[in-house]
């Protein structure tokens, strides 16, 4: 147990490093065009109004600060952990380490990025600018920290939630219950956050980084944590 904890640690800039080269990066550009589309062609926009108007917006606001996308990724590793550790189950401790650091890493690259982004997102008042023709969801603060890293581009709850979810599909891929709700789990967050306090937009990056993070440290982890 102490080796695989420590293989943990080791892999953990080595990932941070493969998130940032080949295809990788390749999907980050494809984030950021997707992104471009979205905004330029007024979708953004039409989206947040849209809910706004239809009042599902308050139907599925649960997913915000307090609410599950707030917790699970706190008590979803240490569960995995606690329970291989209870039950001397390696498996189980393994995937808890992977969705901690896949959970650590969705969020460093979720802050970086927001950081030179610095979009505000859609707030009441927002919303009000829209509807009078203001477009506030094309606005970015391209710098460092110009915007902060609370709000703006990618969602960080949606990249993290993606990264622990994508983990746990790949390493139980033959464990079916857990493939179905790490899948709802995705698909609620996506929703619920891209449609209330974040972009549609922001939704999506969060969809792509989460499954790039995700995808690379539980690859990585089978020439790591085997020890």
């Amino acid at each position: 147990m102490i080796k695989m904890f420590n293989g943990a640690i080791g892999k953990f800039f080595g990932d941070i490093k493969r998130i940032f080269t080949g295809r990788n990066l390749i999907w980050q550009g494809i984030a950021i065009a997707v992104t471009y589309f979205l905004v330029t062609s007024g979708f953004d926009g039409w989206v947040t109004v849209a809910v706004r108007e239809s009042g599902l917006r308050e139907i599925i606001r649960a997913a915000g600060a307090g609410g599950v996308g707030f917790w699970v990724p706190f008590i979803l590793p240490i569960a995995f952990v606690a329970v291989g550790l209870a039950w001397r189950n390696k498996q189980a401790v393994k995937a808890g380490l992977l969705v901690a650091q896949a959970e650590i890493t969705g969020g460093l690259l979720a802050l970086f990025y927001k950081a030179l982004t610095g979009r505000p997102g859609p707030s009441g008042r927002g919303v009000e600018m829209l509807l009078e023709g203001a477009e506030l969801s094309e606005v970015f603060r391209f710098g460092f920290l110009r915007g902060g890293v609370f709000w703006g581009w990618p969602s960080s709850h949606i990249t993290i939630a993606v990264s622990a979810a994508v983990v746990l599909m790949v390493f139980y891929k033959h464990v079916a219950l857990i493939k179905y709700l790490a899948l709802a789990y995705i698909v609620y967050m996506a929703l619920s956050v891209s449609l209330t306090f974040h972009w549609f937009s922001d939704g999506v990056a969060g969809l792509i980084f989460g499954s790039i993070v995700g995808l690379a440290v539980v690859k990585s982890s089978r020439s790591v944590l085997e020890r």
